[in-house]
């Protein structure tokens, strides 16, 4: 399935990396980045496989996201058999930040 990375999903996995090198250490940003190019390779061949978000999901929009390396999520959505990325967030990030970003 093609995947499609939304302006935010860009946006926010740069603002993670930055957020965790910052925070914790360069290795750990490129441990978190390589990780997350596997499970999107693995995504588009198993589009199901992050667990449905029914707190941030609508009648219209099902969210999903994948959990990297226990702190940080990948959030997407299908539509129209297009896998769309929309975040990349870290946990210990602020949560209303999230809220906000997933108003889409």
């Amino acid at each position: 399935m093609e995947i499609i990375w939304t302006k935010t999903g860009k946006n926010s996995l740069k603002a993670t990396l930055k957020f965790i090198n910052l925070n914790f250490s360069v290795a750990i940003a490129r441990s978190i980045r390589n990780e997350i190019e596997t499970q999107v390779n693995l995504l588009s061949l198993h589009p199901f496989m992050g667990k449905k978000d029914p707190v941030h999901s609508s009648s219209t929009k099902t969210f999903r996201y994948l959990i990297i390396k226990r702190r940080s999520k990948l959030y997407y959505y299908i539509q129209n058999n297009v896998i769309y990325i929309i975040l990349v967030w870290d946990v210990r990030q602020d949560i209303k930040s999230l809220r906000q970003s997933l108003d889409v």
